[in-house]
């Protein structure tokens, strides 16, 4: 560990992104591609899952389902690598939410759930910061954004809200649905839809939602729901929550 003063100080006072990058011998620099990306990506999630034993395969089963979504619709194999990506590090800013938090076994309070409101914000501001991820922070962090415009965090309206973050969105609440949470089982395929269909035009797009249809109408129920998670308590009142789960 570095003792000498004058190196804290141009870190406390200074710049200390430059400084740490100044510090990196440039004989280990790495060009990083495509491939590479999508590995890095990957990571993060794998870190942003393991935050919570109810959310370990929650990034991963977003990017499935945006990708295979996508498919559904008909977007070229082109436009899903950046799909994929905005799907794994949706919830990277869930990492400065309280695990007490994140395994309530009950319902939020007002100063709990304004907590989790923030972490679309803090999803944003941590891509914005990410260079080669940093045109992905505004469709990221769209994932709790609703057609009608009331969700969160920017209340973003549907003419103003992106095709990408709707798909992202319905991937979102589905696997966060059919996966459990310490208050409630994860669900089965047929009470997922039957759940999402209500908001089908209000807060869901219909050509999303018919695409997420198709997809999990191909798939067993095994594959589509979690049965390999945490014993759940049940909280009657969230019995069809996703908007303290997902």
């Amino acid at each position: 560990m570095r003792k000498d003063r004058a190196f804290w100080r141009s870190v406390v006072h200074g710049d200390p992104l430059r400084h740490v990058a100044a510090m990196e011998p440039s004989d280990v620099i790495q060009t990083v591609d495509e491939d590479r990306l999508d590995l890095v990506a990957e990571a993060f999630a794998m870190v942003i899952d393991a935050k919570s034993p109810w959310t370990f395969r929650h990034s991963k089963g977003v990017d499935d389902l945006s990708v295979a979504v996508g498919r559904a619709i008909g977007y070229p194999e082109s436009e899903l690598r950046e799909r994929r990506r905005a799907a794994l590090l949706h919830d990277i800013g869930k990492l400065g939410v309280s695990s007490l938090i994140l395994d309530k076994p009950d319902k939020l309070t007002h100063v709990e759930f304004a907590v989790m409101r923030r972490h679309p914000a803090d999803t944003r501001a941590i891509l914005g910061r990410t260079g080669c991820f940093s045109h992905l922070a505004d469709v990221a962090s769209a994932h709790h954004e609703r057609l009608d415009g009331c969700g969160y965090d920017r209340g973003i309206a549907d003419r103003h809200l992106p095709n990408v973050a709707r798909v992202l969105s319905v991937a979102d609440i589905c696997d966060a649905l059919s996966a459990s949470r310490p208050y409630r089982q994860g669900m089965p395929p047929d009470r997922v839809l039957a759940i999402m269909g209500r908001e089908v035009g209000t807060a869901i797009d219909s050509e999303c939602f018919a695409a997420l249809e198709t997809v999990m109408l191909t798939r067993t129920a095994g594959q589509a729901a979690r049965e390999d998670t945490p014993a759940a308590t049940h909280v009657p009142a969230l019995a069809e929550d996703y908007r303290q789960a997902a």
